[in-house]
C-alpha cells in the first residue's frame, strides 16, 4: 500500500464496523474480518461497454475504420520500415503500426525478428444475476486471503480468480468455478442467484515482470503496446498515451526502463 499511496492513490485502513458501513452487504459477515483497506477513488466498470462505445465514437467522430474478423498473416517491409500488414483479404498499408495482440503478439512479432516474453496465463470468471436478491455488494473488492476479486455491474455480480499455466486452452467446466463460488457464497450469502452462473475463461498476456512492452524493435515505424496481463483495461488509456507519445517523438510521462525490448 505504501507504493500505491506514494503514487497518489488514496488508501485508508478501516475496521470491520466502518467496512460494513461502506458496503452494507458485508454487515452480516463482518465478524469474519479484522478490517479492510478502502480506496475511495477506486472503481470498476464494464470493459465491453467501454470498448463498444469507444469504437462507436472513433467511427462517428474520427472516421476510424475497423476490420473485424480479419486474420493478420504477416507484414510487408522495406528496409527498416513496415509498409503494410498482410491479411487474408489483402495488404493494409500505413505510415505507423502498433502491435497490440495480447497473447498472440509473440506469433507475429517473430515474423519481424522480435522475441516477446509474453505467456498466456489462464483465468476464470463467473457472472451471477441478482434476480431480486436483497443484499448484493455495492462496490467492488478483493478477498486477498482467497485471491478472489468481485465487482457489481448493474443487475449482475462478477467474480474472478485463478492464474493457471494451460497454454492456449480456454476450455472450462463447472468444477473449475467451485472454489470462487464458495468464497462468494461465504461473503454474500444473499448477494446473487447462485443457481444461474455464467462461466467464462480467458488468457492473460503476462510478462515475467508483469509490466507491458512498449517501444520499437528493428522496424522504426512499428510500435509495441502489449503484454498487459490482467490489467489491460486498467492500463489501456495510459498505454495508448505512451504509444502515441513515442510515435510522435515526445517523451513519455513515465520512465520506460525495463518496458522496452532494448532495455
Amino acid at each position: 500500500t505504501r507504493i500505491l499511496s506514494d503514487e497518489g492513490l488514496e488508501l485508508r485502513a478501516v475496521d470491520r464496523d466502518e467496512m460494513a458501513r461502506i458496503d452494507p452487504a458485508l454487515e452480516p459477515v463482518k465478524e469474519q474480518f479484522a478490517g479492510a483497506v478502502f480506496a475511495p477513488t477506486d472503481g470498476s466498470g464494464d470493459a465491453r461497454v467501454f470498448t463498444v462505445n469507444l469504437a462507436r465514437y472513433c467511427r462517428e467522430r474520427l472516421g476510424v475504420k475497423f476490420r473485424f474478423n480479419t486474420e493478420v498473416t504477416g507484414f510487408a517491409t522495406s528496409g527498416d520500415r513496415v509498409t503494410g500488414v498482410t491479411t487474408k483479404d489483402g495488404v493494409v498499408s500505413g505510415d505507423e503500426f502498433v502491435m497490440s495482440l495480447g497473447v498472440f503478439s509473440p506469433f507475429l512479432a517473430t515474423k519481424l525478428g522480435a522475441s516477446l516474453p509474453i505467456y498466456p496465463i489462464k483465468g476464470y470468471s463467473v457472472t451471477l444475476p441478482l434476480d431480486g436478491h436483497n443484499n448484493p455488494p455495492t462496490i467492488g473488492g478483493v478477498d486477498e486471503d482467497n485471491l478472489v476479486a468481485y465487482a457489481r455491474f448493474g443487475d449482475r455480480i462478477r467474480a474472478t480468480a485463478t492464474a493457471e499455466f494451460a497454454g492456449y486452452d480456454r476450455s472450462h467446466k463447472p468444477a473449475d468455478f467451485t472454489y470462487m463460488l464458495g468464497v462468494m457464497r461465504k461473503l454474500f450469502p444473499d448477494g446473487a442467484n447462485y443457481d444461474k452462473p455464467s462461466y467464462w475463461a480467458g488468457l492473460r498476456p503476462m510478462t515475467p515482470e508483469g509490466t507491458p512492452i512498449f517501444g520499437r524493435g528493428r522496424y522504426r515505424n512499428l510500435m509495441f503496446n502489449t503484454g498487459h496481463g490482467h490489467m489491460g483495461w486498467t492500463m489501456s488509456a495510459g498505454s495508448a498515451r505512451i504509444a502515441a507519445d513515442l510515435i510522435a517523438g515526445r517523451r513519455p510521462a513515465i520512465d520506460l526502463t525495463g518496458m522496452t525490448l532494448s532495455t
